[in-house]
């Protein structure tokens, strides 16, 4: 039980919603009202609320004259939003405005029309509990619209359970019909990109040849404002027709200071453990969710290097332990939209670990060229490091030509040196 009463956040007037207080909201509380423990009194007050007792708002002369208000109510212990398939307004700060107007009934009660308004105006400003903004807006002597933001849908709620009827009930002897001419509520719309803009905004900000060349905190903030719609990305979406759980690469938009590529992830798809070389390694879900697990880079010895220096993609070696140190979900309902990786963060592989086919959007800055692949030797002692190319499936939606029954999307590998180093280790 909830038990809402004043602060004395106005002792110079009588309140028109009994409760108004200037602290801020706790997490679940209806909006407008301070949460207090039922041993608090309500402070002195010159009156009472006015919207506090629609049944006596108006009797008498004086209309802010009325019996005070005290709300208790029952409040459950957790609240969760029903799932739903994703929307523009998840990507948001889950706020929702209420928008009432209403217009005097005609020239003999805009006066008091003018007058109720005004005490609501001014109490509206004076709450913090659960509201992040309030615009008042008057077009004319007669008509005004009361624009309140509050921070959850529980919020909005409570504030159309107690507060927007105690507005209306306010202003019904006074306004058109005893109601509000205009009644709606809706969740705060983000700034959320298109595939376009977002490109736009990746050719101006992304450059340079290393990924500390470029402002990562930046891009990842732009990138979580994408909201991918089906009919931007759909000519870009490829599957490997003889492979049903091998993911394919496909380019959406490349220059000299990145690479935009969508991937497609069918059920049971994974990567290698990799790095990124010199790139930053931006990813974003698209559709669908996928898991990503990120590994300290590890030592490798030094015929690696060596190799290394004469055949940049196709250098075979040895490596130290693969020591996974974060896992997460990307994708899914209530988590991060997008990660970041690069070699100094460490090294990571993405998998589809569900029953339906994932895509995600990765931005390679800049473009990446080669990259090392990680895996443990079949006899569970040593790890193996390569450098590969990689490959393509499309190009800006066309089939590229380059990728067959054969191909890995994880880049050429020498498979036979591969596995003589596995034999080698076995050996050891």
């Amino acid at each position: 039980m909830l038990r809402w009463s004043s602060r004395g956040a106005l002792r110079a007037a009588a309140p028109l919603f009994q409760g108004a207080s200037r602290s801020r909201f706790a997490a679940a509380p209806a909006a407008f009202r301070h949460v207090t423990t039922r041993s608090e009194q309500p402070a002195p007050s010159a009156g009472p609320s006015f919207l506090a007792d629609p049944d006596h708002a108006h009797d008498g002369a004086d209309p802010f004259q009325g019996p005070p208000f005290d709300l208790t109510y029952d409040r459950p212990h957790a609240y969760r939003h029903p799932a739903t398939q994703r929307k523009l307004c998840s990507l948001g700060t889950g706020e929702v405005v209420h928008i009432l107007s209403f217009e005097a009934k005609d020239e003999d009660h805009v006066e008091p029309f003018e007058r109720v308004v005004q005490r609501i105006a001014f109490e509206l400003h004076d709450m913090e509990a659960g509201v992040s903004d309030v615009r008042v807006c008057h077009p004319r002597c007669g008509e005004a619209a009361f624009v309140v933001t509050v921070v959850s849908s529980f919020e909005s709620a409570k504030f159309e359970e107690h507060i927007a009827p105690r507005i209306t009930a306010a202003l019904s002897p006074f306004v058109t019909q005893g109601r509000a001419a205009f009644n709606r509520k809706g969740t705060l719309m983000p700034q959320a990109h298109s595939l376009s803009s977002l490109l736009g905004f990746l050719q101006a900000n992304v450059g340079g040849r290393h990924h500390s060349d470029h402002d990562v905190a930046a891009v990842r903030h732009e990138l979580a404002k994408w909201f991918p719609r089906r009919e931007e990305y759909e000519r870009f979406v490829h599957w490997d027709p003889h492979h049903p759980t091998k993911y394919t690469r496909n380019i959406v938009f490349r220059n000299e200071h990145m690479e935009c590529l969508l991937m497609c992830w069918p059920p049971g798809a994974r990567s290698s453990i990799h790095c990124h070389d010199e790139s930053s390694c931006f990813v974003a879900a698209v559709e669908g969710e996928v898991v990503e697990v990120q590994y300290q880079l590890p030592k490798m010895d030094k015929q690696f290097f060596k190799r290394e220096a004469t055949n940049p993609t196709g250098a075979i070696g040895r490596c130290g332990p693969l020591r996974a140190t974060h896992v997460s979900t990307i994708g899914k309902e209530g988590g991060p939209s997008e990660t970041y990786a690069n070699n100094e963060l460490g090294i990571h592989s993405i998998e589809n670990r569900t029953s339906e086919p994932a895509i995600t959007m990765h931005v390679y800055a800049p473009p990446l060229q080669k990259m090392k692949v990680f895996r443990q030797a079949p006899s569970g002692d040593y790890s193996i490091a390569t450098v590969a190319t990689v490959k393509y499936m499309s190009d800006r939606g066309e089939k590229t030509g380059d990728w067959g029954r054969c191909t890995d999307p994880d880049g050429v590998i020498d498979v036979k040196a591969w596995n003589r180093v596995d034999e080698v280790v076995a050996e050891t």
